[in-house]
């Protein structure tokens, strides 16, 4: 419930002040605890559940796909960033590799025919490039990888809010049964705390000692709300039927 619900604070305290006087009958009632064992709460919950399980399998097979990319593009990746650290190492030891070679060229230089030291050059720049085409091709796979990963965020983005968009459209005012149900709590706990004679209500939060337990009328509260709810629920069944048959 608490995925579908922000727990709005019930005003439990019909009369508070800083001091008690000894001729206050004070009684104690847990707001919280009635609020999410409202009945209309926990029916409203129920529904809200059986509503996501329900969308979750229209969009299922959906998720499933993008789950699927998801970690194709997560392999790829890696992949990409472990053949680019293979690629810094090559580079470090063909740097070294044709430094050497550079300066033995340098070296020879003056006793090689102009052939030989053209042959020589040539190897050089074909090791370069050869490495220079590697490069180029790891930064084209990053380049692609980055429009995959684009591609794939906007249709998660997208997936996200059809989801939410069917979210809104399960019928379930949230924020409207909360407020009819805080009412129905009010209510509950001033009339039970006239009928037994409390001057005061408070939440058990605020007691730091109770000698009587019977006291904490949280349970009375929470029959007579289901009681009630009971009776609403069935007066509207009647109320529905009646006007089936007078169609």
């Amino acid at each position: 419930m608490k995925n579908l619900f922000k727990i709005t604070t019930v005003a439990t305290i019909l009369a508070l002040s800083q001091t008690a006087n000894a001729n206050e009958k004070i009684g104690f009632a847990d707001p919280n605890y009635l609020l999410q064992n409202h009945p209309a709460m926990l029916d409203a919950a129920a529904k809200f559940d059986q509503f996501m399980k329900e969308t979750e399998k229209k969009f299922a097979e959906e998720g499933k796909k993008l789950e699927a990319e998801d970690k194709e593009l997560v392999a790829e990746r890696n992949k990409i960033e472990e053949d680019a650290q293979k690629l810094q190492k090559e580079q470090s030891t063909l740097e070294a590799s044709l430094k050497k070679k550079v300066a033995a060229l340098e070296k020879d230089a003056p006793r090689l025919r102009a052939k030989e030291i053209k042959a020589r050059q040539d190897a050089i720049n074909a090791e370069q490039k050869a490495f220079q085409n590697k490069v180029a091709a790891i930064q084209k796979r990053e380049s692609e990888f980055a429009k995959k990963a684009e591609a794939f965020q906007k249709q998660a983005v997208a997936f996200q809010e059809k989801l939410a968009k069917e979210q809104q459209n399960s019928g379930i005012d949230s924020n409207e049964i909360q407020k009819k149900a805080v009412d129905e709590i009010n209510v509950a706990i001033k009339a039970l705390a006239e009928k037994k004679g409390y001057t005061l209500v408070l939440s058990p939060a605020v007691a730091l000692y109770a000698k009587d337990e019977k006291s904490d009328i949280t349970e009375e509260i929470l029959t007579e709300l289901k009681a009630n709810n009971a009776a609403q629920a069935t007066s509207q069944q009647e109320e529905k039927k009646a006007e089936t048959q007078a169609k």
